[in-house]
């Protein structure tokens, strides 16, 4: 058993008058605490919870009892002994003057993610709170991007991330409680050109958090819901019913979640959506040769393209594919192909 020795006594707590006294012998107690302990630097504990949220999202709730399997996730990524995880300090709760036991590894990841979100790598969880109606910390685009340095991730692969952050978030929810407009286009006549910045980089990954979560992460089209073994990718993509090479907007109208295979066959042409969600297929699959779309001896391409088939929709309908996106798909897409 690790004993503290603590010159400074629970009746001195209680008698302070002096919270800024108070606060200096709380945090000198804890340093102690932590330093007999051979608990990790902050700066330690700060890569490891900003690493760990790469794989879970981008967030996570406050610590506490109900968030244990995360704490213990922390823990075996420092290496920590059991007396360091379960070693119990004190403090004192001073409107009601009695003395509350906690964990002091759960205080020293409070400490890190605090002094984390004063860094701008983390939101506190009372900003998250007003975004989401959760009491999170979530990463920051400043915090994921020294998440993925610590982690050796390429920065190339930030778009396709399942990683929200607390502005993509922001994008995210303005998109989601976008009122339907009747009238409207999925086109954004104002721009020949699409010009790169930080800006269109945030609002393509809120479209495409925003979509793929519409949808379950799953396929609409063939149901497929898949991620990558290390929990980093997931197979469903967001695809743009315009797509951006026409300037088609980054809206939740003019989306739909597809895998793979049914992006590629979907912006070529080969199927398209009427206006009751249902598929239609390309006449001109009659005319690919017998020995195209296997893969294995199955029939992939035919097998995976069913006519008159409903696509799964998001249960808010008002999310839904808009009828004048899918309606330009039909016109230039899927007719430009049956004109050939």
């Amino acid at each position: 058993m690790c004993r503290i020795d603590r010159t400074w006594s629970l009746g001195d707590w209680l008698n302070s008058s002096d919270s800024t006294h108070f606060l200096e012998v709380t945090l000198s107690y804890e340093s102690r605490v932590f330093k007999q302990l051979s608990l990790p630097k902050r700066e330690e504990v700060i890569d490891a919870l900003l690493t760990a949220l790469l794989k879970r999202n981008g967030y996570v709730k406050e610590f506490g009892a109900g968030n244990q399997e995360f704490v213990n996730h922390l823990a075996d990524s420092l290496g920590l002994s059991v007396n360091q995880r379960t070693f119990s300090m004190q403090t004192i709760v001073r409107r009601e003057g009695r003395v509350k036991k906690f964990p002091a590894w759960h205080r020293l990841i409070f400490r890190a993610a605090d002094l984390a979100a004063r860094r701008g790598l983390l939101s506190h969880p009372k900003d998250t709170l007003k975004l989401t109606g959760r009491r999170e910390w979530m990463l920051t685009e400043k915090g994921i991007d020294k998440a993925m340095r610590v982690s050796r991730i390429p920065i190339s692969r930030k778009q396709e991330l399942p990683v929200l952050t607390y502005e993509v978030q922001k994008i995210k929810k303005s998109l989601d409680e976008a009122r339907p407009i009747r009238n409207y286009s999925p086109v954004d006549s104002r721009k020949q050109s699409r010009e790169i910045t930080t800006q269109s980089l945030l609002r393509a990954r809120g479209f495409r958090h925003a979509i793929v979560e519409a949808y379950d992460r799953r396929c609409c089209v063939c149901g497929l819901k898949l991620i990558s073994p290390d929990a980093m990718v997931w197979e469903v993509e967001a695809a743009h019913i315009v797509p951006h090479r026409f300037q088609g907007k980054d809206d939740i109208w003019n989306g739909m979640a597809l895998c793979r295979f049914h992006h590629w066959t979907f912006d070529v042409g080969w199927f398209t959506l009427r206006q009751d969600y249902t598929i239609e297929v390309n006449s001109r699959i009659t005319a690919v040769p017998r020995d195209h779309g296997f893969m294995g001896g199955f029939d992939v391409f035919r097998s995976l393209l069913k006519a008159d088939r409903r696509i799964y929709l998001p249960q808010k309908s008002s999310i839904c594919p808009h009828e004048n996106a899918i309606s330009w798909h039909r016109e230039n897409i899927f007719a430009d192909l049956t004109q050939r």
